[in-house]
């Protein structure tokens, strides 16, 4: 039996049972006073009790079945609640009415939000034509001898700066449908790192930052999905390309993998300009840019977030430590593959 409601029962009937012993005791004082003492008021006082004690069982049943029943709700949304009265009943048309609303208004809202998932999707995907199309001008223009080698950089690295936005953004409207678009197997983390350092390969050289790998393994598996791990992975190189990127002088990414026990441990480790401590706790927050969001435009706060996500949803473990000045390092660790 539930204690918590047969205490809740007793407080909630307290005034009843006061007013019983009440009446009682005012009856016994009545006939005390009047000089009626030998009168037997004993007997039917001891009726009364009895009728009460049955009153309040019956109440006691009706009240903890009913009681009993909401609380199941908790657990269960489509659980049906006893009633007995028509106070309860009107109870439970009120709890019926108020989740009717509100189920409707969440199939409205979250048929609004897929269309407009769906339209955002289909306009950014749009957007991907015309920078395609830059980026064969450029591929066209830089086999020409009179062309500025330099503009068309600075224009391919706009370009890509612009495709990486695209990206950021498609991946966001797909994170809401993550269930339905992964699956976990064993993947060779190396490889897919150095597909990941490759894929990067203009923007390292762009920003005279460039990967320096320190492992001797040609082979890691761990647990993982590859699709999105490859998006995880991605986004933390273009970050460090980005902060660390100085004109002045070249830098360094250095890329270590690391076994420990069941855990197999991905370090990415940049010579940036860092982050303040007082960033470091809101660093995963979506759309939080910090002190850094003020000096690189390109900062959009959603990048760490996005890999955050990722990290939670695929059971990765993932640690950011940092010092202004002295760089950022990112850890991964990734369940090994058994």
């Amino acid at each position: 039996m539930n204690k918590g409601l047969v205490k809740k029962f007793i407080e909630d009937k307290f005034c009843i049972l006061t007013m019983y012993f009440l009446n009682v005791i005012c009856l016994i004082t009545f006939f005390n006073i009047n000089g009626l003492k030998n009168i037997e008021i004993l007997y039917p006082t001891a009726i009364s009790l009895f009728l009460l004690i049955l009153v309040m069982s019956i109440e006691f049943f009706k009240y903890y079945a009913f009681n009993l029943s909401l609380q199941e709700i908790y657990r269960d949304h489509q659980c049906k609640i006893n009633t007995f009265t028509n106070e309860q009943k009107l109870v439970e048309a009120t709890i019926r009415y108020i989740e009717k609303e509100y189920r409707d208004e969440l199939i409205k809202q979250k048929n609004d939000f897929e269309k407009r998932s769906q339209f955002l999707s289909q306009w950014i995907h749009k957007l991907k034509v015309p920078i395609s199309v830059i980026d064969l001008i450029i591929q066209k223009y830089s086999k020409e001898t009179g062309c500025d080698k330099k503009l068309l950089n600075d224009i391919r690295t706009e370009n890509e700066s612009l495709f990486n936005c695209v990206e950021q953004l498609l991946t966001l409207l797909r994170l809401d449908k993550f269930e339905s678009d992964y699956e976990v197997k064993g993947i060779n983390i190396i490889g897919a790192l150095k597909r990941s350092i490759n894929d990067k390969k203009n923007q390292f050289i762009y920003n005279r930052v460039f990967p320096v790998i320190n492992f001797s393994k040609e082979v890691e598996y761990v647990l993982t999905d590859y699709k999105w791990n490859e998006v995880m992975i991605s986004q933390i190189i273009s970050n460090a390309i980005k902060y660390s990127a100085d004109k002045s002088r070249s830098k360094n990414v250095y890329f270590s993998i690391m076994s420990m026990g069941k855990y197999t441990v991905l370090t990415i480790k940049d010579e940036g300009v860092g982050i303040e401590s007082h960033d470091l706790k809101r660093i995963f927050k979506p759309f939080f840019t910090g002190d850094n969001g003020r000096s690189y435009r390109n900062s959009s706060g959603i990048g760490l977030y996005i890999c955050k996500s990722i990290a939670e949803k695929l059971g990765h473990d993932i640690k950011l430590e940092s010092k202004p000045g002295e760089g950022t390092e990112v850890r991964i660790s990734y369940l090994s593959k058994m």
